[in-house]
């Protein structure tokens, strides 16, 4: 029997990223969908938050690697498709 996950991104923009046990966002707004880790690129990201957060251009978008000691390590950038794949492996 094959079981397959089912992968939720959420996006959160507009906030201040804070750690006090964990990462968090702050603030801002957040929207989550469900996507299937196979298909999605960098740019059908960049397009998600354009389309569902109406914005015009994407700067930055970061992701929280759980284990980091340090907001710093803890904060990694997403910026073509390899990035986005290491996104799905945390």
């Amino acid at each position: 029997m094959h079981i397959e996950e089912e992968y939720y991104i959420n996006l959160y923009v507009v906030g201040k990223f804070v750690r006090d046990l964990h990462v968090r966002c702050s603030g801002g707004e957040m929207v989550s969908f469900k996507k299937d880790p196979d298909t999605i690129s960098y740019f059908e990201l960049c397009k998600i938050v354009k389309k569902r957060l109406g914005f015009n251009t994407v700067q930055l978008i970061y992701f929280d690697v759980p284990s980091s000691r340090t907001l710093q390590d803890s904060l990694k950038a997403v910026w073509n498709d390899s990035s986005t794949i290491d996104m799905l492996n945390y």
